[in-house]
């Protein structure tokens, strides 16, 4: 029997992703307009290096060095270790296809639980509040609601959860940003190294031109960097976050308006106030 047993799970077991199918899971989780905007400006200036005479000048390892690795020490020091370690999974999440809870569906449930609640009593929130899980300051005020927390408490627990929220997503952005400031900087670094080796060997003509090549190309690095990498992915950010921002609020507004058992018409009016007319709520109309 407990052999059986083992095998039944060995069969059902799902088997690994190949390094195809993994490869395949990886693109589906990215935005393709973020890649493919990334990709096309680094792509255009490829072609144009390469359409050039000698286009293996532009490749420079000191150059590289002095730009990534100072933008990425300098970066490192302007915050905690555990801020940094999360620069991955925040430029993932800047490319991530997966949209911030949609705010016209907030909206939506938010009506359809305040006109139940004025229908009937507060308890046939018991029968909702799961489904509202994907709203999660939504279904965190209904459960303080249900377990009879006054409304003036429920207001400040979320309050200090969007807080809280916008804090954490204000330090992330934060790290974006700093790197798109330090690459600059790095680059301009890397030139005063370069034009300082260069004027050391005015006298030795065939240590004029790498040093040459350190002054110019850190620039080059470090403005790619900054204008093509770290500051899209920031501004991606920072738009997504400004949406998520709005939903918590969107979602505040009706477990106040519930808690208080207002009328839906009038949550109505106030959410789509706060909505672009496309996204607003069209239920009473």
């Amino acid at each position: 029997m407990a052999r059986a047993l083992q095998n039944g799970r060995g069969r059902n077991r799902p088997a690994k992703p190949t390094a195809g199918r993994r490869a395949s899971l990886l693109l589906e989780r990215l935005d393709p307009a973020g890649v493919v905007g990334l990709v096309a400006a680094f792509a255009v200036i490829g072609l144009a290096i390469a359409s050039g005479a000698a286009p293996g000048r532009f490749l420079d390892l000191p150059s590289f060095l002095i730009v990534i690795g100072g933008t990425f020490a300098v970066t490192l020091a302007s915050f905690s270790l555990q801020d940094f370690a999360r620069l991955p999974r925040v430029m993932a999440a800047a490319l991530s296809p997966t949209p911030p809870p949609r705010l016209r569906a907030v909206a939506d449930d938010a009506l359809e639980l305040a006109s139940a609640v004025r229908q009937a009593s507060v308890t046939l929130l018991e029968q909702r509040v799961t489904a509202q899980a994907r709203h999660v300051h939504l279904h965190r005020g209904l459960l303080m609601l249900l377990d009879g927390s006054a409304p003036k408490a429920i207001e400040r627990a979320l309050r200090r959860e969007i807080e809280a929220m916008v804090e954490r997503q204000t330090a992330t952005v934060a790290i974006l940003g700093r790197a798109a400031e330090v690459a600059p900087a790095m680059g301009l670094i890397g030139t005063l190294i370069g034009l300082v080796q260069m004027l050391g060997h005015l006298e030795e003509p065939d240590q004029i031109g790498p040093a040459m090549a350190v002054a110019l190309l850190t620039t080059l690095y470090g403005a790619l960097l900054a204008h093509a990498l770290f500051t899209p992915l920031a501004e991606r950010l920072a738009a997504r976050f400004a949406v998520e921002r709005l939903g918590a609020e969107l979602q505040l507004v009706a477990v106040m308006a519930i808690a208080e058992r207002d009328n839906p018409r009038r949550l109505e009016a106030t959410l789509n106030g706060l909505l672009a007319p496309e996204d607003q709520a069209l239920r009473f109309d």
